[in-house]
């Protein structure tokens, strides 16, 4: 499936990338990977000279293979040892002008498998990172993606901002994840009012072509069980509310709030309301199978908020409100993907 660039390009002004530094960590994920290709694109057919450095954990990233022999790839837990990092990357590639950090578990049963890992790259990643950055580089420019689950305790009928308060459920299993979030949006705060350009930003249920084969997010476990069951069964109920967001539509949001944001924090979601058992039917529908609503079983389903709502009521305030990609219309381009990539 071709990648629609062009939205991108046309609702960005990305001429202050050019001739730029740029690092992106956990870049063998859906979101580092798809950023480092955008700027390979740019480089390869836009000239802009950017010169990227990548890191994930995996010392085979399979994601970004195909960007290998033109970029600096670093394999490494961020984590740990910020000297060893150090000597890896600042002394090696010079300073960074703009970070993003993807760095970290995104799929609810990894991230509940590995709790103090979650946490720690989280927290101790992102300080590393960040410091290390501005010591080289003051003017730098540094994006921490957080994510749209700290909200998850937050009981309300309307949408979630950016000013609520948080609050915190001390039985969620998930919250070395939240934890480790907030943690990571409050390191960013500091380095904010330190005057270091740092912002952070609460990711909602962003999806799209360039996930790896054994993702176990529901988007992919419904395409996957269409694919190779007889039926789609649900965990449970399916009448939980989410709000998805494209890839494409996420990468406009995020380097409008990186290259020009005015506030320090900022949702990045959608705006289409669907339930995980109408997201199921799409699915169905496409491949052909019929969907089975089922009662929560395991840890991930009774585990997941109800509601994932958030307000884009900042952003729409900065920035000229994009035409979003109609959830039917992107899960009908992300099954054929993934049918082609996974050779199904």
């Amino acid at each position: 499936m071709k990648t629609n660039y062009k939205k991108i390009l046309n609702s960005v002004d990305l001429q202050s990338l050019k001739n730029k530094r740029v690092l992106i960590t956990g870049a063998n994920g859906l979101i580092g990977g798809f950023l480092s290709e955008f700027f390979n694109y740019l480089n390869k057919t836009h000239d802009y000279n950017i010169k990227l450095v990548l890191t994930s954990l995996s010392k085979n990233p399979e994601r970004i293979k195909g960007l290998l022999n033109s970029v600096k790839y670093i394999s490494k837990d961020l984590s740990k040892d910020s000297s060893l990092i150090d000597n890896l990357l600042w002394k090696s590639m010079g300073q960074i002008d703009y970070c993003f950090y993807c760095a970290g578990y995104a799929q609810p049963s990894k991230f509940m498998s590995k709790p103090s890992e979650t946490m720690a790259i989280n927290t101790l990643g992102v300080d590393n990172i960040f410091k290390n950055i501005f010591n080289h580089n003051p003017n730098a420019k540094c994006v921490f993606l957080s994510s749209s689950e700290v909200y998850s305790a937050n009981k309300t009928k309307d949408s979630h901002k950016e000013t609520d308060a948080i609050f915190i459920d001390i039985n969620n299993k998930r919250n070395f994840y939240i934890l480790g979030k907030l943690g990571g949006e409050s390191i960013v705060k500091n380095f904010r009012m330190n005057g270091f350009d740092a912002i952070s930003a609460r990711v909602s249920l962003c999806y799209g072509p360039g996930i790896l084969q054994g993702d176990t997010r529901v988007m992919s476990e419904f395409v996957l069980k269409g694919l190779t069951e007889d039926c789609i069964q649900l965990f449970d109920e399916g009448d939980a509310s989410r709000r998805y967001l494209h890839i494409e539509d996420f990468t406009v949001m995020l380097l409008n709030t990186t290259l020009f944001g005015k506030k320090g924090l900022y949702n990045i979601c959608g705006e289409e309301e669907n339930s995980i058992y109408s997201l199921a039917c799409i699915v169905g529908e496409k491949l052909n199978k019929v969907v089975k609503k089922g009662k929560a079983n395991n840890l991930v389903s009774t585990t997941a908020p109800k509601i994932v709502w958030n307000s884009l009521e900042r952003y729409d305030a900065e920035f000229e409100k994009i035409k979003l990609k109609p959830l039917r219309e992107g899960v009908l381009e992300f099954i054929n993907w993934y049918i082609n990539e996974f050779d199904y």
